[in-house]
């Protein structure tokens, strides 16, 4: 019965620890170099007893549980408060769609022009910290244009008012496969016309400062979805 095996076992751990602290000291004595101060066996004995070990286990019990309550009022507070951006309702400029999976940090917009396939890509891990005071901040994109097996991509830049290019890379549809291969020139090191007419190019496939202004809302609330979503995860994990 339980009294049986808890009387078996307090024997038990007494027996284990008396053997134990009586090879260390027969062990201290053959060897000059193995030595046990009193305070070191006054140590073993304390940890491995079983007061000692029921003691450390309500210590992580409740750290644990405080743990679990403050994700869960994290939770709780930012899935209160959420709110999707106005903007995002509607759905990007069209004839844009998005699609994006929860857990993931990469969001995709995607449309066809003429014989060309175009993908805008952003991660919410790729972004730049706000740096002024409203926290309002740039959003970093790439854009993919397809043409059979080789493409086009353009690294650019919008803070919502206007974009920029900063690289143009020619390229497998597929990506680059090795770093040594060369994709373009410095961007800024172009030629002003040539410079110029990439971003008309661009605004033609509807890359324009409307489509920035939207991608700024969407890495934004992508960002929100994801916190929500990794605290609860987190919280699920440290419960279990």
């Amino acid at each position: 019965n339980y009294n049986s095996l808890k009387n078996y076992y307090k024997m038990f751990s007494k027996h284990c620890l008396r053997a134990l602290a009586s090879n260390c000291i027969r062990s201290s004595a053959r060897s000059p170099i193995v030595s046990m101060s009193q305070n070191n066996l006054e140590y073993l004995l304390k940890t491995y007893s079983p007061s000692y070990q029921s003691k450390l286990s309500f210590t992580t019990s409740a750290a644990t549980c405080g743990l679990i309550n403050a994700l869960k009022q994290e939770h709780e507070f930012e899935l209160k408060n959420y709110d999707k951006p106005s903007l995002l309702s509607g759905g990007p400029p069209h004839p844009y769609t998005v699609s994006e999976a929860i857990g993931d940090t990469l969001v995709t917009l995607s449309r066809t022009y003429l014989n060309e396939r175009i993908r805008i890509n952003l991660h919410v891990n790729n972004q730049m910290t706000p740096d002024t005071e409203d926290g309002a901040t740039s959003v970093i994109f790439n854009v993919q244009i397809i043409k059979e097996e080789n493409s086009l991509v353009f690294e650019c830049e919008s803070d919502g008012s206007d974009f920029q290019i900063h690289h143009v890379s020619y390229e497998p549809k597929e990506g680059v496969r090795q770093e040594s291969t060369f994709t373009g020139p410095v961007f800024d090191e172009l030629d002003e016309e040539i410079k110029i007419e990439f971003k008309k190019f661009l605004i033609f496939r509807g890359i324009n400062a409307d489509l920035g202004e939207y991608l700024r809302f969407l890495v934004y609330d992508k960002e929100q979805k994801e916190y929500i979503y990794w605290l609860k995860n987190v919280e699920t994990f440290v419960d279990k």
